[in-house]
């Protein structure tokens, strides 16, 4: 990993609550809050301001441009959520350019891993631990702005992005420079 140890420590211990907590809005409403993006991004600009070169700082934002430009696209195409979109380039601002084939990686899996699991559970007995999440329902679409179109069971994304970046904070935090 390409990422300095301590920025990806630092972070990390800033970011892991922040995620969960995504998670579990995600997961209960199918909302990412603007707030819990604005302080994930906080947790960037402070961290990364005190322990990053300033010329790494300002080039963290071309990540975010990249995977911004993307997602809208997608968000575009009904194909994810907005909040997807702006938590995605906001966790992107902690990868190091140089790391980013293996972030893919990481996402890919994530992203992976919190759906099979999402779907392992909303099809179990597990279901009955939060009976009341959104992640469960099955619904039709009521407007165009909805992710998807006709009767629709949406996975929460802002899950597996959450997952890949701690997953990546870890990997720096371990096996950073």
């Amino acid at each position: 990993m390409q990422v300095s140890a301590t920025f990806a420590l630092w972070s990390l211990i800033f970011a892991l609550p922040l995620c969960v907590y995504i998670f579990w809005m995600d997961m209960k409403h199918k909302r990412i809050s603007n707030l819990s993006v604005w302080a994930l991004f906080a947790v960037f600009v402070a961290v990364g301001l005190l322990t990053l070169p300033f010329t790494e700082f300002a080039w963290r934002f071309a990540n975010y441009a990249v995977v911004f430009a993307v997602l809208i696209l997608m968000w575009m195409l009904r194909q994810v959520g907005a909040g997807d979109v702006k938590m995605a380039a906001v966790a992107a601002l902690f990868v190091s350019a140089a790391d980013a084939r293996a972030m893919l990686f990481i996402t890919f899996g994530s992203i992976l891993a919190a759906t099979v699991a999402t779907l392992i559970v909303r099809n179990s007995p597990l279901r009955r631990l939060a009976p009341d999440w959104a992640a469960w329902r099955i619904k039709a679409s009521e407007n165009d702005i909805n992710v998807g179109t006709g009767d629709q069971m949406t996975l929460p994304m802002g899950t597996g992005i959450g997952l890949a970046l701690c997953t990546y904070l870890v990997l720096g935090t371990l096996y950073g420079i």
